[in-house]
């Protein structure tokens, strides 16, 4: 099946809301322990407001990924330092696929898509950060050539979570 990924608009604000909270729903609610923490950050993240204020935004790029109908979506911020690094490139803040999607192939072909935009825009370098607990997603990123480069917390009033930073030089 064909795969297409293309860069979203603001009228494409409710799909990626929909995709968003589906998706990651599906992949980690499981790892929240409270429920109104896991609906803040949702709403932090897929909201139509926060989508359409980050759509706006001309650091960020946000891509659809479709065959016949929308599969997935991922989220790119250009010139973006890692925390407490001097290290800067493109973050992949986003990577996501419907669940019924995934082990396809699609996913790396999305993020070879992405990573040759990143290459085109004339970065030298492409990090992300995914949870420790998510060992199908590091997998995945060290078999893609990412190396992990440090760790932080990710914390909330109920829980902590372990956040690798991992990168490639392009």
């Amino acid at each position: 099946m064909t795969l297409q990924m293309r860069q979203a608009t603001l009228a494409d604000a409710m799909l990626l809301s929909e995709l968003g909270y589906r998706s990651y729903r599906a992949h980690f609610k499981h790892l929240w322990v409270s429920e109104s923490e896991l609906n803040q950050f949702l709403a932090d993240e897929y909201s139509l407001p926060a989508l359409e204020q980050s759509l706006q935004d001309r650091r960020v790029c946000w891509y659809v990924t479709e065959t016949d109908r929308p599969i997935g979506f991922a989220k790119v911020t250009f010139e973006t330092t890692i925390p407490d690094t001097d290290i800067s490139g493109v973050l992949l803040s986003k990577l996501y696929l419907d669940p019924a999607e995934t082990s396809k192939g699609y996913g790396e072909r999305m993020f070879a898509t992405i990573k040759a935009r990143a290459r085109d825009t004339g970065a030298r370098f492409l990090w992300l950060e995914v949870l420790e607990q998510n060992e199908r997603a590091c997998h995945f990123y060290n078999k893609l050539g990412m190396e992990h480069i440090k760790s932080t917390l990710f914390t909330t009033a109920s829980q902590q979570s372990v956040i690798l930073i991992m990168g490639l030089s392009l």
